[in-house]
Order: C-alpha cells, then sequence, then structure tokens
C-alpha cells in the first residue's frame, strides 16, 4: 500500500471508530508513547496537504482532532519541543470539548494514554528547557478534563465517564508537584476523587496509581499520617512482579515513615535494592548521629531533590534524631544511677555532639527538650532552676 494509501486508510479508520464510538479501536489509532509513535511515523507519510485528506469527515470537533493529532506527529521530529508540547496541549483541549458532549466512557482509553503523554512531554520540555511552565500548562489542561469527568455522576462508574477519574486525578496530583504554583492550586480537584477509591468499577492499577501520587501529595504538604497510609495501600496492593514501581514507592515510604520514628528493616531494603544511602540514614537516625545523618543527606542531594524528599528529611527528622541521643543518654543515666533525671549538662553535651554544634548552649538545649516534650515525642518535665529534666519510664 502506498504512502498517501495509508494515510487515507488510517484517517478512514479514525472515522470509523469516531462514527461508532468504538473506543478500543480509537486508543489503538491515537497513540503518544515515543516508540509507537515512531513506527507510525515511519509508516504512514504525512504530507503537508492533510485538509484534503481529513475533509470528509463529518464532526467540526472530530475533523479538528485528527488534524491536530496528524500535525502533531508529523512536526514532533522537526520542531522544537514546546512546539510539540503545545500540539499536545491543543489536542487534550480538543478531547476535552469532545468528551463534555460524549455519552459513555468511550473516549477514556484513549484519554488516558494521552494524559499520560501529556505528563511525559511536560517533563521532556522541562529536562530541556529548564523552564517549568509546560507542567503549569499540563496541569490546566488535566484540570479541564477532570472537572468535565468527575461531572458524569448520574450514572453508575463502569459505564460513565469517571471510570477515567482515578487515572487522571492521580496525573493531575503527579504534575502538581512540579508546578511553580503551591500544590493545592491544582490538586484541589484531584482530592475529590479520594471518594471514588473504594467503588468498585475502577481498574485496580488506577487505584494504586493515585494513592502512590496522593501519599507523595501528602507527604508535600506535611500530612504525614495520611501520607503513610495512601503509600502502604499503594505499596501493599502494587503486584510483587512490579518490582521497580514497589521500589519507587518504597522510597517515600521509608522517609514518612523515618518522620514518625519507623525505621526499614535491612532485609526490606535488601529485597528491594534500595540505594546505599537509605542503610546510612537509618543507622544514623537510630544512634541519634544527627550531624552525619545531615552529611548523608547533603551528600545524595541531588538524589533526594529528585524525589522530593530532601527539606522534609533535612528539617522534619531533626527531633527525632535529638530524641534518639537523649534515650541514649538516659540509657547510659539508668545504668549508672538508677535515676531518669538528667543533668541539663549531659544533655547539653550529647546534643552537642550528635550535631557537631559546640556553640549550642543551655537555653538552646532547653528549647529542643521543650520541643521534644510539648509535642509528646518523650514524656518529663523541665526544672530550668534545678538544670535537670525528669523522664518518665
Amino acid at each position: 500500500m502506498g504512502d498517501n494509501a495509508t494515510l487515507v486508510a488510517f484517517v478512514k479508520s479514525v472515522n470509523d471508530a469516531f462514527t461508532y464510538q468504538d473506543g478500543p479501536a480509537l486508543s489503538k489509532l491515537f497513540v503518544f508513547n515515543d516508540h509507537t509513535l515512531s513506527v507510525f511515523q515511519n509508516r504512514i507519510h504525512i504530507s503537508d496537504d492533510l485538509d484534503s485528506y481529513v475533509s470528509y469527515i463529518s464532526s467540526p470537533i472530530q475533523l479538528q482532532i485528527t488534524l491536530t493529532y496528524l500535525n502533531y506527529v508529523r512536526d514532533r521530529q522537526s520542531v522544537t519541543c514546546e512546539e510539540t508540547h503545545k500540539q499536545l496541549c491543543r489536542l487534550a483541549e480538543l478531547f476535552t470539548s469532545l468528551l463534555t458532549n460524549a455519552q459513555g466512557p468511550w473516549l477514556i482509553p484513549t484519554i488516558r494514554s494521552m494524559a499520560v503523554g501529556l505528563c511525559l512531554s511536560a517533563q521532556r520540555v522541562a529536562k530541556q528547557t529548564d523552564d517549568a511552565s509546560a507542567f503549569t500548562q499540563s496541569a490546566t489542561r488535566l484540570l479541564q478534563l477532570l472537572i468535565v469527568i468527575l461531572s458524569d455522576s448520574t450514572t453508575p462508574i463502569a459505564s460513565s465517564k469517571r471510570v477515567g477519574a482515578l487515572v487522571v486525578a492521580g496525573l493531575l496530583l503527579r504534575i502538581s508537584l512540579r508546578t511553580s504554583a503551591a500544590p493545592g492550586a491544582y490538586a484541589g480537584k484531584a482530592l475529590e476523587a479520594k471518594s471514588l477509591v473504594s467503588l468498585p468499577g475502577f481498574p485496580q492499577r488506577d487505584r494504586i496509581t493515585y494513592s502512590y501520587w496522593l501519599g507523595r501529595y501528602y507527604l508535600v504538604c506535611y500530612y504525614i499520617d495520611a501520607a503513610r497510609k495512601q503509600l502502604e495501600y499503594a505499596f501493599s496492593k502494587c503486584p510483587s512482579w512490579h518490582y521497580h514501581n514497589k521500589r519507587a514507592i518504597l522510597r517515600h515510604l521509608v522517609a514518612a515513615n523515618m518522620l514518625r520514628g519507623q525505621l526499614p528493616s535491612n532485609e526490606l531494603l535488601e529485597k528491594y535494592d534500595m540505594e546505599p544511602v537509605y542503610y546510612d540514614l537509618a543507622a544514623c537516625f537510630k544512634q541519634g548521629n544527627l550531624h552525619l545523618f545531615q552529611q548523608n543527606l547533603v551528600d545524595n542531594m541531588e538524589f533526594f531533590r529528585s524525589q522530593g524528599n530532601f527539606l522534609l528529611l533535612l528539617e522534619r527528622t531533626k527531633l527525632l534524631i535529638y530524641r534518639n541521643a537523649l534515650r541514649k543518654v538516659a540509657l547510659l543515666n539508668t545504668n549508672a544511677e538508677r535515676t531518669n533525671v538528667l543533668q541539663y549538662r549531659d544533655v547539653l553535651r550529647a546534643f552537642q555532639l550528635t550535631s557537631q554544634n559546640f556553640e549550642m548552649d543551655i537555653l538552646e538545649m532547653e528549647s529542643i527538650l521543650a520541643s521534644l516534650i510539648s509535642q509528646k515525642m518523650v514524656l518529663g518535665y523541665l526544672f530550668h532552676h534545678h538544670q535537670v529534666v525528669n523522664l518518665s519510664h
């Protein structure tokens, strides 16, 4: 079959899929991952005069979708990644308009792959240009798409547009973490999908993916307990053969659990071949060695920044590590003097050693102790005039 004949056949297949609302067929025609797009480009020679090939598509919106997609495929290797991303955003806008008036979930398979492609395109632009505006553009399109999907609330999930709610909401949470705006600016609508997770009708992969990104969103917002709950669900439900996915979830679950004083076992870290720095962090945390803990973080700053956990672990673990250092002092004191009353000078020396901050004075040390007690990380009482802290059993 010649190049023009192949293009004609493609357009005819698209028109048939639209006409008969054949969702699976449409999703095989509109592809968005790089490998499949390259194969598509090699099979079909897309000429500059595309209007003559798509002119017999009767629906104006479907004609515009087909024309925009073919332009996107044709130009993706010859124009900048920013221009390609703009074409993809335009395509998302057109599909959102079509979805608004469509009945049932037949467009959702195509919407799913297009939404994933939109996120990957934004990442590509940001990586090549150091410009985060592509994330904002993608978040705007995904938000509009999610609003339309969630509006179909009168029919059962399996036969409504809402069957695509979790995947689009998850992607919106994912990309909202990369925009220059506050995470909640785009994520607010995605949070509405929480109530759908427990309902039947959604693929399990959508539940897992949504819970993972919701957990990461909560982690960034410092909702630690909520983050742990979502990440634990995603980790436990993710099939064992998805090894790399479980490993990705575990990275954030370890961070969330560490902020509640819970450390992973070496067996768990070994099972998923976690990076060596996690072993070092767990050891320093347990030993109450704040300086070495933070030094390991700084030495691996780029890795933890890419995970979005660097500042979280750097700032939110201090009190917990001071608590562990205090416990060691209390244990030594109990063994030596059989009392839970610690002298300020002993605590100060321990805190200076763990932080390597030898300029720390009594007042700063007492402030740390007050924070530990007020947040119920330790139980006890401060006696400022006597320069002692009395710890409960």
